[in-house]
């Protein structure tokens, strides 16, 4: 690629380093980085109107001449405020700026100005609030200024206006040089836009279709480039034979499945048994395993340390977040630790002291089986003959980070475990390079959890339902979407909540956690709710996964809409995980018709595959108003929900590309591209 495309921003006439450091707190050290620095949502000003034509609720572009001008400071607040009053010849606005400094250097008395913003009347008059706005002295000023305007992330010290010309300018001087890395074929039969023609309509889209059409090549090709690696992937794995041969009938094996205390499910059986066939040659499994919520996929975990000890060999499994670290060692320490299996804990923040001699057993080997969160691909953690990774909740990582765990080992044999189902159609792409098992039954006694929508009118009633449930033996999660107040915000956040049931339920003990603890802490709070010191615990969706409370009887989730139905399943599958029945409670302000219909889906089904589906299809195919950053392999625009469709047309493209194109894989363009793509999250293991 040309080398000018890498250049640093600060070599850009009227950067220097004071901006140069600014842009780099947004990630942008490069000219590329700043082409692929994509907006967080657009404003449609393609609303021209005369100041007479204007409506309320319509945002509109509006081109006036000011007549007034009085910026003053509030003694009363020592808010900044800026109001101006502007005609057109149809007829007069008055627009108002708070807190915006230096506006009296720039507005004057007949200054002609465009302002965007929504419209607001009163007693005849038309007010603008805090409009966006520009100096401008013609006609193609304001059309400028108008049109499908980007709305980029910000950062304190670069003005918008300054931002959004800062990129109008990179794109102008430096798309021409970005050179086409995709095969022409490849764009012909897929309909693609050129990478020019993409890069241009993400940042300044004329129409919706236009911008549809550009992020269509740019999810194309993300979803192309991931394909690639993960064909490439698996084929190297066919050429492998240097993973250990794990098979299920050693002594630690036996032993953990006669200390179980119940019967394993059918499911279950059959994922041990698709288990064991992969690894039982000495070739590497790669297996996706994906299991609805409370359907014993720890069960399978521990079995594979299990019989992972008796070939020898040390296993790693790596959670998410601390709690759900601390909770997977205690199972290890309960089924493996009595036959003589040595387990660790290994997280952040442990004491020298109880670290240096952890790190010192795995090197050794003396720990055969390390549960931990990503402390365990820090630098200093060595193990001496790592065989099998296992990851809880795979969906929590980076795909980096599972490959920096994976190069630990030689060849080690891979376990992903989700509780969050995805649909067939896109696990099958996206985990192309992994064969999945799916365990969809309960174990025998789980009851299904009863699940119910109320708003506040019934908020009596449901604190009496939590004291009865407490009296019975019951615990209650209290689930907020915040963690603090917000004034702009009316979401109920957790301090609020606490402080409420504090003041009416606070006989039976309220503790509370959320994300921002430090883990010490949170892991305090968990444990005086585990053993009945508080019955009921206020969080955030830190309680989304693995917290494993079996007297936890019921979950209530305020402002339910706030959540997408897969995480809501995964927060109901908190309660009812013992011998007692589970509520969910859905808590929200009024029950309207579109939220009701959204969430009769959770009144209607238990079953998470279900629920995937239909999160799947309410999603859509998504508009123009916004992009989502997507964390998973690192995508900037693809989603593979709503791409699906052009996730499985990549999938076919990069098997052709690899087995009857070959050649195409070192072109230039394609080979620096992919390389970047890797280094920016995808997969370190996933090399040829």
């Amino acid at each position: 690629m040309t080398a000018d495309i890498y250049e640093p921003v600060i070599n850009i006439k009227g950067i220097g380093p004071g901006r140069g450091g600014l842009l780099g707190n947004l990630g942008i050290f490069t000219v590329n980085d700043a082409l692929w620095f994509f907006p967080r949502r657009y404003e449609d000003r393609r609303e021209i109107c005369k100041i007479s034509a204007l409506k309320e609720g319509l945002s509109s572009v509006v081109a006036a001449r000011i007549t007034s001008v009085n910026c003053k400071r509030s003694f009363r607040t020592g808010t900044h405020i800026c109001l101006c009053e502007a005609e057109d010849g149809t007829g007069t606005v008055s627009i108002v700026w708070f807190n915006r400094k230096g506006l009296n250097n720039i507005l004057k008395q007949g200054m002609s100005i465009a302002i965007f913003g929504l419209p607001s009347f009163c007693d005849g008059k038309i007010e603008f609030s805090n409009p966006d706005f520009e100096v401008v002295k013609n006609k193609s000023d304001v059309e400028s200024f108008s049109g499908i305007v980007p709305v980029y992330p910000s950062t304190a010290g670069l003005p918008v206006r300054w931002f959004r010309k800062f990129m109008c300018k990179v794109l102008e001087d430096h798309l021409p040089l970005v050179p086409e890395y995709l095969p022409q074929g490849i764009m012909e039969k897929r309909s693609l836009q050129s990478i020019s023609e993409a890069l241009w309509g993400m940042h300044r889209p004329d129409s919706e279709e236009r911008w549809k059409d550009s992020r269509k090549r740019l999810a194309y090709e993300e979803f192309l480039f991931l394909q690639t690696v993960l064909v490439l992937r698996k084929e190297r794995l066919k050429r492998s034979h240097e993973a250990a041969k794990i098979t299920p009938d050693g002594y630690y094996y036996l032993s953990f499945m006669d200390s179980l205390p119940f019967e394993l499910t059918a499911s279950q059986k059959n994922v041990f048994a698709q288990i064991f066939k992969d690894t039982k040659n000495g070739h590497p499994m790669s297996r996706l395993l994906q299991g609805d919520v409370g359907s014993g996929k720890t069960v399978i975990a521990l079995g594979l340390a299990a019989a992972g000890a008796d070939a020898g060999i040390q296993t790693a499994i790596m959670a998410p977040t601390e709690v759900l670290a601390e909770q997977l060692y205690s199972q290890t320490q309960k089924f493996l630790s009595p036959s003589g299996i040595s387990c660790a804990l290994l997280k952040g923040g442990q004491a020298r002291s109880e670290r240096i001699p952890l790190i010192g057993s795995i090197r050794d080997g003396r720990t055969k089986v390390v549960v931990g969160t990503h402390a365990m691909i820090q630098d200093g953690v060595e193990f001496l003959n790592l065989g099998t990774v296992i990851i809880d909740e795979q969906q929590r990582f980076g795909v980096m980070q599972r490959g920096e765990m994976l190069s630990r080992g030689k060849t080690s044999h891979l376990l992903m475990m989700s509780a969050t189902p995805i649909p067939r159609t896109v696990s099958v792409c996206l985990f192309g390079d992994m064969d999945i098992s799916l365990l969809r039954e309960r174990p025998v006694g789980r009851k299904k959890t009863e699940t119910r929508l109320i708003d506040f009118t019934k908020i009596r009633d449901l604190m009496q339902f939590i004291i009865n449930e407490s009296a019975a033996g019951g615990r209650t999660y209290w689930i907020c979407p915040r963690v603090e107040d917000d004034a702009e915000n009316e979401l109920v956040s957790v301090e609020k909540r606490y402080a409420f049931l504090k003041k009416h339920l606070g006989p039976l003990g309220i503790g509370f956690i959320h994300g921002k603890m430090a883990g010490n802490v949170k892991n305090t709070e968990l444990e005086k709710f585990r053993d009945g010191t508080t019955k009921v615990l206020v969080g955030t969706t830190v309680l989304e996964v693995g917290v494993d409370v079996p007297e936890a009887s019921v979950v209530v989730i305020e402002s339910p809409d706030m959540y997408g139905l897969s995480q809501l399943h995964q927060l109901r599958g908190r309660v009812g995980r013992g011998s007692r029945r589970g509520v969910c409670l859905l808590l929200i302000n009024m029950i309207g018709d579109e939220v009701a219909e959204r969430l009769k889906i959770m009144l209607k089904t238990d079953d998470g595959f279900k629920i995937a589906e239909a999160d799947f299809l309410l999603r859509g195919p998504g508009k123009i108003t916004g992009l989502k950053q997507h964390g998973a392999a690192g995508f900037k625009i693809a989603d593979v929900l709503r791409d699906s469709e052009l996730l499985k047309y990549a999938k076919e493209d990069a098997e052709w590309l690899i087995s009857d194109a070959p050649a195409l894989l070192n072109d230039p363009g394609f080979a620096k591209k992919l390389e970047i793509f890797r280094m920016n999250g995808i997969d370190a293991s996933f090399k040829a």
